[in-house]
């Protein structure tokens, strides 16, 4: 995948984590990568107006906005100049199912395991834009439970 015209949002409350994801976009030739320690300044970068993102990686688990909650919003349109398809790539140490339910109803572009490297994060990025979403309405996405890990 050619990532030298697109632009990422990139949040982990891990500041080590942080890192590792920015520098394997960078090294990949991303043309500018925007890191975010939480999920809330994540969201205040998706609703400024004067910023555009091709693609989000996310952890699942922060606080007090998570990486489910971030993807909803996107989902729900609630960033009116953000794209509702936008790929999204959840990060996580989770595998439990309701996680795993709750990010696939919210049609998760592509779910990575953590520890993340460079083979994984790239293989996420393919399968993100290998994918066509087709959004449901936002009363859809309302619906789905997102529960503590």
């Amino acid at each position: 995948m050619d990532v030298s015209k697109m632009n990422f949002l990139v949040a982990d409350d891990d500041s080590a984590m942080l890192e590792i994801i920015g520098a394997a976009l960078t090294t990949f030739g991303a043309a500018r990568v925007v890191k975010c320690p939480n999920g809330a300044a994540a969201a205040a970068a998706l609703s400024d107006p004067q910023q555009a993102f091709h693609c989000v990686v996310s952890d699942y688990s922060m606080a007090p906005v998570s990486g489910l909650d971030l993807l909803r919003a996107i989902r729900m349109g609630r960033y009116g100049h953000v794209p509702r398809e936008l790929p999204f790539i959840m990060v996580t140490v989770s595998g439990k199912e309701q996680v795993v339910k709750a990010a696939l109803a919210l049609d998760v572009s592509a779910y990575v395991m953590k520890p993340v490297n460079q083979k994984s994060l790239n293989t996420a990025l393919n399968r993100a834009a290998g994918r066509l979403l087709m959004v449901k309405p936002p009363e859809d996405y309302a619906k789905v439970t997102i529960g503590a890990e």
